[in-house]
């Protein structure tokens, strides 16, 4: 297990995360037959996404202030789930640099492994980040109603 300090943070490299939910049906996919089906790869991401964030937030951003967002996926979806299955997900970081955590996620249903991959997050001050989304927000505005 490596430290890192980072904006006053220390990360541990080898830190992990796990947690359980239930597969809803807002997160299925409906194209394949009638009803309610499969655990979509979309949902499956997002899942992977927040077991991340979780475990910065709950293990090394004390800070209200400090948050982080996802920057990459590169995940593979191995095997089918049913609705109303729990899913086991699991979070490792294994890489600091700067701002940038990387992270071994994987997901699990009873039977198998159903996904599998690398995730990064960047870690953010959530005031500076606001204030350059809402700048951003004013200038595309400002393009829009010109283009009108």
């Amino acid at each position: 297990m490596a430290v890192y300090n980072l904006m006053d943070i220390t990360f541990a490299t080898g830190a992990t995360k796990e947690r359980r939910i239930k597969v809803r049906s807002t997160q299925s996919t409906s194209f394949l037959w009638e009803g309610e089906n499969v655990f979509s790869t979309p949902s499956m991401i997002a899942e992977m996404e927040e077991t991340c964030r979780l475990l910065l937030k709950e293990q090394f951003l004390q800070n209200p202030e400090s948050d982080s967002v996802g920057t990459l996926v590169n995940i593979k979806h191995l095997a089918a789930t049913p609705v109303g299955t729990e899913v086991l997900l699991k979070a490792k970081i294994t890489g600091v640099n700067d701002q940038r955590i990387t992270f071994d996620v994987e997901a699990f249903d009873k039977i198998d492994k159903i996904g599998e991959g690398v995730h990064e997050r960047f870690v953010i001050n959530i005031p500076r980040f606001r204030a350059k989304f809402d700048e951003k927000l004013k200038k595309i505005q400002i393009e829009d109603d010109i283009q009108s």
